[in-house]
Order: structure tokens, then C-alpha cells, then sequence
């Protein structure tokens, strides 16, 4: 999904002229890709603590923002640890932040490749 939210992005870029909002958009478009993402990460969670696979240590019950804030600070791979994953969860979460830690390498690449275009 997030590749071809990339390409999506690509596309906005390439029919733009340089300095117009299209290169805003590409933007916008990654980064609601990295907030879906996020999204089913944290869907994830909430459905494997309900199959009782780990839960969390903060408190008893996990409300749905706490969850995407948990998911945010993993898939960005900055790992605060306010909020840890117990049980089979740890290794849900270690598979989030390697999937974020790629999402990010590959956007990165995409803003370099746009910038460089935008110079010349």
C-alpha cells in the first residue's frame, strides 16, 4: 500500500511545475500513507491483545488513542517506553518498527529524488 501511495505521490510530482502546491500534495499523500499504516498497526494490536496473545503495560485497558500513540512512537522507531508491549505483542511491535523503519527509508529517498528534480 505505502509503494503505491509513493507512485501516487510520484505522479503528483511529475505533472507539476516547480514551486506549485502538487509537491505539497505528494507530501500530504506519504504521510497519510504513514498514518494508515499506523492505523493498522494499531488495529493489530488492539485484535491480538483481544485473542489474549500480550497486552500492555500502562493499564488494565487500552483505549483506541492510547493504542495509535503506541503505534505512532513504534512505527517512527523512537520507542519512548511509556507504553510496552508484553507477551506475543513484543514481537507484533518489533515487526512495526522494522515495517516503519522502511516506510521511512523509502520516503526518504522518495523526498531526495523529488528535491534533486525540484534543483535542477
Amino acid at each position: 500500500m505505502h509503494i503505491g501511495m509513493i507512485h501516487l505521490a510520484k505522479r503528483a510530482v511529475a505533472t507539476s511545475a516547480p514551486g506549485s502546491l502538487n509537491l505539497g500534495l505528494a507530501y500530504l499523500i506519504v504521510l497519510v500513507s504513514h498514518l494508515i499504516v499506523t492505523g493498522l498497526f494499531a488495529v493489530g494490536f488492539a485484535g491480538a491483545a483481544g485473542l489474549g496473545l500480550g497486552g500492555f503495560e500502562k493499564g488494565p485497558v487500552m483505549s483506541a488513542m492510547a493504542l495509535y500513540y503506541f503505534s505512532l512512537i513504534n512505527i517512527t522507531t523512537l520507542g519512548l517506553g511509556d507504553i510496552y508491549p508484553t507477551g506475543h505483542l513484543r514481537a507484533l511491535a518489533g515487526i512495526e518498527s522494522l515495517t516503519g523503519f522502511l516506510l521511512i527509508s523509502c520516503t526518504a529517498q522518495f523526498v531526495f529524488q523529488t528535491m534533486a528534480k525540484q534543483e535542477k
